[in-house]
């Protein structure tokens, strides 16, 4: 599927979230049901879908034969997304399929399938090689989630934060932990100047094809991460001129007004995470960030 058409159906899949509010919220209650019946569903989409790669799972874990290594290799079937684009537009009242995938591109799927999973890692009813398999199940929907660029490292360090406090009790602790954490303050835009900020007013060179590009990769790419990874791109190249971070995240929530952007207390984060320990906005230069950040300069900066 070319970007554009995966842009426009990903369009289609958050309009009909957006106006189907309630079969959205009983599909998540299922999935989240301790029964799993709701994931369940969702494998026999996938036995139906993508019929070669569930047989190639069947075949080759089944019993204590599961290895983590080869499930990362796995594939869908090569039509399973015009398949799954089929079913989209033409569905029946009874099939899971829209909000299977709403859940998929908007709602928390990595997050519930670790839950059950770890679930039945825990559960004392199940032998080792079930638990052992949830196990390996948790690692490998960890590290698609993240090669798939639909979460980060951070994402999961903070939802392991956040499911430690809720289970040992210690939330309001946690939050003010996490206020402390940040530097920035939150300062809010005066009502009567929001009409009249614009994100190209704040960049430099051409800055309309900037603009679009940005927007581009920002509505499939921003979590707190990759919105700090594009603020530090866009300084090291100085195409952006005195936009402070809290301006920066309200301005691009305003060119992308059906995008689910993270809160700018994420971006602050993330931002705070990304400085080296003199806190002067300076990278450190090794490791997988700079990495994403020159791919973020070099997409910014290429000649269309």
């Amino acid at each position: 599927m070319a970007q554009q058409d995966f842009e426009h159906f990903k369009q289609e899949i958050k309009d009909w979230l957006d106006s189907h509010p309630e079969e959205y919220d009983r599909f998540v209650v299922e999935v989240n049901d301790k029964s799993a019946i709701g994931l369940y569903k969702v494998f026999k989409v996938g036995m139906k879908l993508a019929p070669k790669l569930m047989r190639r799972y069947q075949t080759e874990c089944h019993g204590d034969l599961a290895d983590e290594r080869q499930m990362q290799d796995y594939a869908a079937d090569a039509d399973t997304a015009k398949l799954l684009v089929d079913e989209f537009h033409n569905i029946d009242k009874d099939s899971i399929v829209p909000a299977m995938l709403a859940w998929l591109y908007y709602g928390k799927c990595y997050e519930t399938m670790v839950n059950q999973l770890e679930a039945e890692a825990n559960n004392p009813r199940n032998n080792f090689i079930e638990q052992k398999i949830a196990a390996i199940m948790i690692r490998v929907v960890i590290k698609s989630s993240i090669r798939n660029k639909m979460r980060t490292k951070e994402d999961w360090e903070s939802f392991k934060r956040e499911k430690k406090a809720i289970e040992e009790g210690n939330v309001m602790e946690s939050c003010i932990e996490e206020l402390e954490s940040v530097n920035e303050v939150i300062t809010e835009i005066p009502t009567n100047t929001e009409q009249s900020l614009r994100l190209r007013d704040y960049l430099l060179g051409d800055k309309e094809t900037l603009l679009e590009k940005i927007k581009l990769r920002v509505s499939t790419q921003h979590t707190g991460t990759d919105l700090a990874r594009l603020y530090f791109a866009l300084q090291e190249e100085q195409l952006i001129s005195h936009c402070d971070v809290t301006t920066f995240h309200k301005l691009l929530g305003n060119e992308l007004p059906n995008c689910d952007l993270k809160s700018v207390r994420n971006l602050q984060i993330a931002i705070k995470k990304l400085n080296d320990s003199t806190n002067k906005g300076k990278i450190k230069d090794c490791g997988i960030e700079r990495r994403y950040i020159n791919e973020w300069r070099s997409y910014l900066t290429q000649a269309d």
